[in-house]
């Protein structure tokens, strides 16, 4: 019988903390404007990045199912904040990040559809998930039931360090999805490397430590996914 699984602790980061902490910045300033220390006008004029802090506090939320939602005030606190600086050139500016921003969630959405993560697997520890958009992220992951993962960077980038990892049933997968960004995933030596990704306009090089050949088993983990105009390396 297995140890039931810890349950994760809850984030104090969140969309509610974030909009606390922005009113009462908010009543700070004006206080401030009022003793004539500061302008309260040029200030405000930054508001939109409570909604951006918002997406992100979102976004950490793992498992609440708020993806997508948290890319959407990321998203609108950005368009917002442009909108704010633009001066008379909102259209020219904003049109094509308007058209980037919709094709990104397109495929955010078209990912999580074609993947088909269970969500009892998604929710799980020994799960590896990471989006990186614009940024990039880092995972050290140590469980020793490692199930596989899904991975996405879009003109960004991930480092992940399975180094301390060992694979449930001896074989797990990874799905990549890299567009204009790139990644890096370490292995322990010893294991074998199964590239099953398409590359277009871009590579998934495998520079791990193979060892010599021998007719032990060794840990296999399975690479699968699509990398366009970017790379991901694999190295021990």
């Amino acid at each position: 019988m297995t140890a039931p699984q810890e349950a994760k602790a809850p984030t104090p980061f969140s969309p509610k903390l974030v909009l606390g902490v922005a009113i009462i910045v908010a009543g700070l300033v004006l206080t401030l404007d009022n003793l004539g220390l500061i302008e309260a006008h040029t200030i405000f004029k930054l508001w939109p990045l409570v909604l951006v802090a918002m997406g992100v506090a979102k976004l950490r939320q793992e498992g609440s199912g708020g993806g997508m939602g948290g890319w959407f005030l990321v998203l609108a606190g950005a368009f917002l904040l442009l909108f704010t600086f633009a001066r008379g050139h909102m259209a020219e500016a904003l049109t094509p990040m308007l058209v980037v921003a919709v094709g990104i969630l397109i495929v955010i959405k078209s990912l999580k559809q074609s993947r088909g993560v269970p969500p009892e697997l998604a929710r799980s520890d020994d799960f590896l998930q990471g989006t990186a958009i614009f940024g990039g992220f880092k995972r050290r992951v140590g469980t020793q039931a490692f199930k596989g993962g899904e991975l996405t960077a879009i003109f960004g980038g991930f480092e992940v360090d399975l180094h301390q990892a060992a694979l449930e049933s001896g074989q797990a997968r990874i799905d990549v999805f890299v567009l204009f960004g790139g990644g890096e995933i370490r292995v322990p030596d010893g294991w074998e490397i199964s590239n099953r990704a398409t590359a277009i306009a871009g590579a998934l090089n495998d520079s791990t430590h193979h060892g010599p050949n021998t007719a032990e088993v060794r840990p296999r983990l399975v690479i699968t996914g699509l990398i366009l105009f970017g790379g991901t390396e694999v190295k021990s």
